[in-house]
């Protein structure tokens, strides 16, 4: 597989990317095998719509220098729609009690939750390294400040995205059952209208706003010691200076 990959000439992170992903889907196979059960099988599904912004951030990586502002504007759109979806994995650890056979086996959550755990990592990995390729996007075609301001941007609008997968009920009835930010094109005015109702007023919705500041802040804090951990190679642990 290493020479199939290599023949098409695909960057190392891809490729990492690609072992990773049918490691664990591997992995998970194993333990429905062994469980006997499909407890945790939305994973894969919930995996796919987190690899969605990375696939999104190739293509428009890829097709950068044959689209005009427009166009390139437009594909950042429907990125930021779907990149929700990479970092809302991390909540998938709350379903861990949902398993019933965890009374019968006790050590069993111990192994969902590396489980859950490494399939949530590499969705949120997928989702940071798509935040990677639109930065340098917007950097070449826009400059520092635009890059800048285009993916706080998007981290801002990805807590609200996580917050309508996780707490808003959809009336399309898929997946779990909650809103799924692609699905502002089924029915745009609905979809604004519903939002807007769970976010104001204020003052009622408090533990919305503290939902998503969390959500916001697990994934700056992720961010900043993934971009500022390679300054280790370069410096010393503990200085004089």
């Amino acid at each position: 597989m290493t020479n199939l990959l290599s023949d098409f000439n695909i960057p190392r992170y891809i490729r990492i990317l690609l072992y990773f992903t049918l490691a664990n889907l591997a992995i998970l196979a194993l333990r429905n095998y062994i469980v006997g059960d499909h407890m945790f099988n939305f994973l894969k599904s919930n995996l796919l719509s987190g690899i969605a912004p990375f696939i999104l951030a190739l293509c428009l990586t890829y097709f950068s220098g044959k689209l005009n502002n427009f166009w390139f504007i437009l594909g950042s759109m429907l990125w930021l729609l779907f990149y929700p979806n990479s970092p809302y994995m991390i909540s998938d650890l709350i379903h861990l009690h949902e398993e019933v056979k965890d009374s019968v086996i006790p050590q069993l959550i111990v192994f969902d939750t590396f489980i859950v755990f490494s399939i949530a990592m590499l969705s949120l990995f997928y989702g940071f390294v798509s935040l990677k390729l639109m930065f340098n996007l917007f950097r070449q075609r826009f400059g520092d400040r635009w890059a800048h301001g285009a993916i706080f941007f998007s981290l801002i609008l990805s807590c609200l995205g996580f917050y309508m997968g996780r707490a808003i009920l959809s009336e399309v009835k898929l997946g779990n059952g909650y809103l799924y930010s692609w699905e502002v094109f089924l029915e745009p005015a609905f979809i604004i209208n519903i939002v807007l109702k769970n976010l104001f007023p204020i003052s009622d919705h408090i533990h919305v706003y503290a939902m998503m500041a969390l959500f916001g802040f697990v994934q700056y804090q992720m961010l900043v010691m993934m971009k500022d951990v390679s300054d280790i190679e370069e410096a010393k642990a503990i200085t004089k200076d």
